[in-house]
């Protein structure tokens, strides 16, 4: 996994593996620790300012993200992280309301 080194605040990738895998590693960590709560919102542009990687790289791993159902992407608003009970909805306007 990537690691961060602090007095030179950068990250340090492991050159065997996909910097994109190691993103999402990390991403990953930060919502299930719950870091990042329920709704909050990702933003590319900070993450590739962060990880010092381009956007493609970054979207690869937010992909990854909503592939494994931890986050959704609202058009033209951006990607949020799902909360544990919308697991299995392709967006949170999807649930039927009552």
């Amino acid at each position: 996994m990537a690691r961060y080194v602090e007095h030179s605040r950068t990250w340090v990738f492991d050159e065997d593996r996909s910097r994109w895998e190691q993103i999402l590693e990390v991403l990953v960590e930060r919502i299930d620790s719950a870091e990042w709560g329920p709704k909050f919102k990702i933003s590319e542009v900070k993450l590739m300012e962060e990880f010092g990687v381009s956007r493609p790289t970054i979207r690869k791993a937010m992909e990854r993200l909503r592939a494994a159902d931890k986050v959704y992407t609202v058009p033209n608003l951006g990607s949020f992280v799902k909360a544990p009970d919308q697991a299995g909805e392709s967006t949170p306007s999807s649930r039927s309301k009552g």
